[in-house]
């Protein structure tokens, strides 16, 4: 995608509203305005009815009924959400430890470290996703919560969920994994996966920023605190007026990606690899990791001998890209996630994060290889 002179290649951090979601959304602006909660006429019935619909499409995408699906106003709340819940869950069964990954979403780590709770940090495997096999030592009576994201936001690692759900079954241990990036890099089923809680947000599949959803699998729904509580709405699960509009827009974006994902995580790998190709030949930056087990829109790239923060000025306006998460890309300390995996903070200083989408093609690559390799140059 270009805007202007800019050609996005930051798909992680959010991706573009898809036309196709806009006009869902538009329309519902006009036509569902009403009131979702309000029970005494026809307009308000419409427009819970279209939010029956979106639950729907959200929970299907992820092999769930639309009553599994908490809409909350993005994945952070969602987050929230679970914590609050592990701290009920010590109450009831006296287990008083939280696991999560070392790479995990700063949303996560924050939340699990204000939770009151002792906290140990699951290692990274060989490709930078949480290691079953360190899970599997840290595992004890004691654990109540494991949380770990399904695909990492930085290095794009994807975690072996099936392994990871299994030892947390044979526990008895709940787990809780954030998907944010998963939809547009693989298919998900957390019944089949035997997953107990999930979070979602629409900006990271094509919708608008602002809404998002923790989903519960069959029995996990009751155990949910709410951030909010408000007047009691989504059965006392989340409080608040639901939003419509970003509410089926979410909707749609979920069907989009179940019914042409596949294909397009194989369009945009395409792409993402001549990128990575292109940078190599040049000698100019090495890809960080492997392609497998891997976002397929992912490249975080490591331009050796130059800081990444002062290539991107250089770039600027022509690239849009990203040093690390967008959450933490003000931040002046080493990206966790690359530490985690056991580079040094000279090396995180030398990476960027490339990501690709629905909206890139080769020629924008191209371009932007060209404008890379004249900024890396002219070092």
């Amino acid at each position: 995608m270009q805007v202007g002179e800019t050609i996005y290649l930051d798909y992680q951090a959010s991706t573009p509203v898809d036309e196709r979601v806009l006009k869902i959304m538009q329309e519902a602006s006009t036509k569902l305005f009403a009131n979702p909660h309000a029970a005494d006429h026809a307009l308000g019935w419409h427009a819970a009815k279209a939010i029956e619909k979106a639950a729907e499409q959200v929970g299907n995408l992820f092999g769930l009924q639309g009553d599994d699906v908490i809409f909350t106003s993005g994945a952070s709340e969602a987050n929230a959400m679970v914590f609050r819940s592990a701290q009920a869950i010590v109450e009831r069964s006296q287990r008083t430890e939280i696991l999560i990954g070392a790479a995990d979403h700063g949303s996560i780590l924050n939340e699990a470290a204000n939770s009151g709770l002792v906290v140990q940090q699951i290692a990274l495997d060989e490709h930078g996703a949480p290691d079953p096999r360190y899970l599997k030592t840290l595992l004890n009576d004691a654990t109540s919560l494991v949380s770990i994201v399904g695909v990492n936001n930085e290095n794009g690692a994807i975690a072996n969920l099936a392994a990871i759900s299994n030892l947390c079954k044979s526990h008895g241990v709940m787990l809780h994994v954030d998907l944010a990036q998963a939809p547009t890099a693989m298919n998900v089923d957390l019944l089949d996966l035997n997953i107990d809680l999930a979070t979602i947000s629409a900006h990271k599949l094509y919708g608008a920023k602002g809404v998002g959803a923790l989903l519960t699998s069959p029995g996990a729904s009751e155990m949910m605190k709410p951030v909010i509580v408000g007047g009691g709405q989504q059965g006392g699960r989340r409080g608040g007026t639901m939003p419509t509009e970003l509410i089926v827009g979410f909707g749609e974006a979920c069907r989009l990606v179940r019914d042409f994902g596949e294909n397009e995580r194989t369009d945009v790998a395409a792409i993402r690899n001549r990128f990575v190709d292109l940078l190599e030949k040049k000698q100019i930056a090495t890809l960080v990791g492997r392609l497998e087990y891997r976002h397929p829109g992912n490249a975080l790239m490591r331009f050796p001998g130059c800081d990444s923060a002062d290539l991107l000025t250089r770039i600027q306006p022509l690239i849009a890209a990203s040093t690390q998460s967008a959450c933490s890309s003000r931040s002046i300390e080493p990206s966790h996630v690359l530490t985690a995996m056991g580079h040094s903070r000279d090396f995180a200083s030398e990476c960027i994060r490339f990501s690709f989408g629905r909206f890139s093609t080769d020629e924008q690559v191209d371009t932007a290889v060209g404008i890379l390799a004249s900024a890396y140059q002219a070092e």
